[in-house]
């Protein structure tokens, strides 16, 4: 995918939010976010980098307060919050720990994670956390291109290139990296200790593969350590 800088601005608004024209950007007292114009590209795929392709109604945050508006939508291949400026013009936040975006009331925002290469690197990406407290459940929405395949013999099939989801959960404590998580039984009572959880999970009937769920149980672990 080709890209070309570009400066896009947006209008400060001191209280509440404001709808902004992305078309029309340039007014007094700015805060400017610098972006990319992204060329769309025709690749044939199947499937979509996108969960949901239509652009929404969202908020840009800065350091959680929310700052503009306008139609938002989330690029899980690359990880990038999209903003729509015109028919077919859209163009990407620059990604920075301080600028976070909400999209249909689900928040996109930066974390520091490890890679679950041998080697541990810490990387950047957008998670949706799904709970409060020092111990949160984050979301990592995401997808890849899978290479297609060309038939190597008259019995054989091509498959196309094709999008795939492959998200996933981690665990943040604290400011460390998050980790890979699995919404298991086993996971939670090796992360959290199982005499901690346990006959909050038994007494509550929680299925630790349900989100719903897993988001109680880090709601009790924050709650009653913060109560000691």
């Amino acid at each position: 995918m080709n890209y070309k800088l570009n400066i896009l601005t947006f209008l400060t608004v001191t209280a509440g939010v404001a709808q902004i024209s992305f078309t029309n950007p340039d007014h007094g007292n700015v805060v400017s976010f610098q972006t990319k114009q992204i060329e769309p590209t025709n690749i044939e795929a199947e499937g979509s980098p996108y969960f949901d392709e239509k652009f929404k109604y969202g908020q840009i945050l800065m350091n959680g307060e929310p700052k503009t508006a306008g139609n938002l939508r989330y690029n899980a291949v690359n990880s990038e919050i999209e903003l729509q400026k015109g028919e077919k013009e859209y163009t990407a936040v620059l990604k920075r720990n301080y600028i976070s975006a909400r999209i249909s009331n689900r928040l996109y925002k930066l974390y520091p994670y490890l890679d679950n290469s041998n080697d541990k690197t810490t990387r950047i990406g957008y998670f949706i956390p799904l709970n409060e407290g020092e111990v949160k459940l984050l979301y990592k929405p995401e997808k890849k291109l899978r290479r297609g395949r060309t038939a190597s013999t008259n019995y054989d099939k091509s498959t196309p290139p094709r999008f795939i989801d492959i998200s996933s959960y981690y665990i943040q404590k604290g400011d460390n990296p998050a980790e890979r998580f699995y919404l298991r039984k086993g996971s939670f009572y090796d992360l959290l200790g199982k005499d901690k959880i346990k006959e909050f999970v038994k007494a509550n009937k929680l299925k630790l593969n349900k989100e719903k769920d897993a988001i109680k149980v880090m709601q009790y672990i924050n709650e009653t350590t913060s109560a000691k």
